[in-house]
């Protein structure tokens, strides 16, 4: 309702950051419940073509917002 480009890029990186805990809270719950050495490198290793669209996105200067359409 308000049009504000920064309300939508907070909100954004709101999302992203939640997306990343939460696959970094999975993969450090799987190895403390079941002893599963692999399973936290496996969750970084999911979190990295996240990071690296959003840091590309970024370089290039483009807004990353792939919920709202406003690429």
């Amino acid at each position: 309702g308000l049009a504000s480009g920064a309300l939508v890029a907070e909100a954004t990186q709101t999302a992203l950051c939640a997306w990343l805990s939460a696959i970094a809270l999975v993969g450090v719950a799987l190895h403390a419940l079941f002893g599963w050495w692999w399973a936290d490198p496996v969750a970084a290793l999911a979190m990295v073509p996240i990071i690296v669209r959003e840091g590309w996105d970024g370089v290039r200067g483009r807004a990353t917002c792939s919920d709202c359409g406003c690429h």
